[in-house]
This record gives C-alpha cells, sequence and structure tokens, in this order.
C-alpha cells in the first residue's frame, strides 16, 4: 500500500530527514521508534503532504505517486492522519467531529457504514455522540481524533504519539483499539514514545535516528534486541512485553 523511497525533509539550512525509506502493507501496524527531534513527525507530515519534501523524494499509494500533492488531495489516495495533540473541535459534538471527517469524496458513499465501525471500535462515543468534544477527557477525545480519521476511508491510518497524556490504562486501551483498526484491514503507521506498548501490538518497527532509518526488523525481533532494549524499553530485558 504506503512505500516510500529515499524521503527527504529540509527546514531552512536543518536537514531533519534524509534517505528514509519504508513500507505500510495492509492490516499491518509499523511502528516508528527514536528520540525526541529524530524526525519522526516530518516523516508523518511529509507523508501527509503537511511540509514540502526534497527532490528524489518518491512516495506511493496503492502503486500511485502522490510526493508533492497537496494533503487534501493525499487524503483521497487513501492516507490520514492523526496528529500529536489529537487537533479535534473542542466547541462540537463527537458527532458533528466524526461528520467532518467524512469530507473526503473517496468517504462519502461508505459513511454510514464508516461511522457503526467508528461506534464498534469505541462504544463510549455512541453514549456521548451529542457530548461537546471540550468536556471529554483525554482519551475520549483521542477516540474522537482517530474516529474523525477513521471517517475518511483510509486505507493507512498515521498517528502521531497518540498516548500522550493518557494514563497507563487508557493506554492500555488505546492500543487494544488500534490492534482491533489494523484487524479490520487497516494499514497503520505509528510514532509512539511508549516503545513496549507499541512493540507488543506492532508487526514490523522502524528505528530513526538524526533523520535516517538505522534499523528495521520485526516487533517481536526488536523488543528482544539489547541494543533496542537500552535504548528505549528502559535497559532490562525483562521490561520487554
Amino acid at each position: 500500500m504506503l512505500e516510500v523511497s529515499n524521503l527527504g525533509v529540509r527546514y531552512g539550512h536543518h536537514t531533519a530527514l534524509h534517505g528514509v525509506s519504508l513500507h505500510v502493507k495492509k492490516a499491518e501496524i509499523s511502528v516508528m521508534l527514536g528520540t525526541n527531534g529524530a524526525g519522526k513527525s516530518s516523516l508523518l507530515k511529509a507523508v501527509a503532504g503537511m511540509v514540502r519534501t526534497e527532490p528524489g523524494t518518491e512516495i506511493r499509494m496503492n502503486g500511485q505517486a502522490i510526493s508533492g500533492m497537496a494533503a487534501h488531495r493525499i487524503v483521497e489516495h487513501g492516507i490520514a492522519l492523526v496528529p500529536e495533540g489529537r487537533g479535534v473541535f473542542g466547541e462540537l459534538s463527537v458527532e458533528e467531529n466524526l461528520a467532518l471527517g467524512a469530507f473526503a469524496k473517496r468517504a462519502r458513499a461508505s459513511e454510514a457504514s464508516t461511522l457503526r465501525l467508528v461506534y464498534d471500535l469505541f462504544p463510549r462515543l455512541t453514549e456521548r455522540k451529542r457530548q461537546q468534544v471540550r468536556t471529554m477527557s483525554g482519551g475520549e477525545q483521542q477516540m474522537v481524533a482517530i474516529g474523525r480519521a477513521l471517517m475518511s476511508a483510509p486505507d493507512v491510518l498515521m498517528l502521531d504519539e497518540p498516548s500522550l497524556g493518557l494514563s497507563p490504562l487508557l493506554s492500555k486501551d488505546l492500543f487494544k483499539s488500534l490492534k482491533k483498526i489494523a484487524a479490520s484491514g487497516f494499514g497503520i503507521l505509528l510514532v509512539e514514545q511508549n516503545a513496549t506498548l507499541s512493540l507488543k501490538i506492532a508487526d514490523r518497527g522502524y528505528l530513526i535516528e538524526n533523520g535516517a532509518i538505522t534499523g528495521e526488523d520485526s516487533a517481536d525481533n526488536l523488543r528482544h534486541n539489547p541494543a533496542v532494549i537500552s535504548a528505549y524499553l528502559g535497559g532490562r530485558t525483562d521490561q520487554a512485553p
């Protein structure tokens, strides 16, 4: 589905990403691990068309080149981004936020069935569909943000630090939901600070440092890799899930 080759991003004289290549398959969760400033968010924004990429970048979605396209056109090709901080409309209700997610032409024919899927994944949203989102908890707002992205009928869902600010219990519930989303056929590209939980649900992982991919392997191999344990899992083998 999603194929990225030789991705480069610059901000003025600063090189944020260089030579990045990755892919995301149908019904697969790929997680991106790296320290703050490694380029993870820039990667997601570049794929989503929110930042300009360098010449030579190739991004393909279902075989079609999307490099350099405007963000709204990339959505039409089947990519949705849940940004860090969620970006929900606080004054609107849950159902209004979800309806806004279905603005893409590709989403309109399946809007009703996608809405049923979102409510099946997040039953709490069904109970609170008319509630203003600003009055909801952080975990509930994250459900709204993910649900709104799903309403665009994507093939690939990208998430930037979805567990940020959530309690450990809510984080576990969130990751269970992501596993269900992938099982429904969506590809997921996940940037996440909680390496332990993300590697537990992921199929494959990438390591990124200083704007470049430094490693790729199955999630199972990564969570038993001593270097990964030391860098991302607290330095103790028994902390790996």
